[in-house]
């Protein structure tokens, strides 16, 4: 069973690399990541997403990422920043090897500093329960702002790699996401 699965993961790996050439003509696709490297990357318009999850009837804005990882030890983080937004929230979805469990850790920084954590529940790709951030009057720099790091980390499963994740981002506000270059360790923000 361990050997049908490594196999299975091989083939995906190798059909999922030859996708951005693909989708390069359409300018919208990061391919510098490359295959063989994790982070955060903004699939073309049109890419089959799975269907979103429930979200708040206040949303206004919405984004959608991919979170790929080279290993257990990469953490990738997307830094969300809001202009009028009273809360932001965040869900994760395994995207292709059941058995994979993903985390979203997020947290924003104002008067009251808070955490909001999501985990996927594991069948693919069924999107995880909300994560949220709040906004409790932004910074001094970025009044009214939500300044928000979203971390993404591969929990535990099957271990196979490259592993990828969808991760789906929702506010109030209006929001833009600035995806960081993937960090070798283990996730321990607070």
């Amino acid at each position: 069973m361990k050997r049908a699965l490594q196999i299975f993961g091989l083939v995906f790996v190798v059909m999922w690399s030859a996708l951005p050439a693909g989708a390069q003509s359409s300018g919208n696709f990061s391919t510098s990541l490359g295959p063989f490297s994790g982070g955060g990357i903004h699939p073309p318009t049109g890419f089959p997403f799975p269907l979103p999850p429930t979200l708040d009837p206040k949303i206004i804005w919405r984004d959608q990422w991919i979170c790929r990882s080279a290993g257990p030890a990469e953490v990738v983080g997307f830094r969300v920043q809001c202009t009028n937004a009273t809360f932001l929230d965040f869900h994760v979805a395994d995207c292709c090897v059941p058995g994979d469990h993903w985390q979203l850790k997020g947290k924003a920084w104002d008067v009251n500093p808070n955490t909001g954590v999501t985990t996927a529940p594991g069948p693919v790709p069924v999107y995880s329960l909300a994560g949220r951030d709040f906004n409790y009057g932004g910074t001094p720099v970025n009044p009214g702002g939500l300044d928000a790091y979203v971390e993404c980390s591969y929990l535990n499963g099957v271990n196979l790699f490259l592993a990828d994740s969808y991760v789906f981002f929702s506010s109030d506000g209006n929001c833009f996401v600035t995806p960081d270059p993937v960090v070798r360790r283990i996730d321990r923000t607070p």
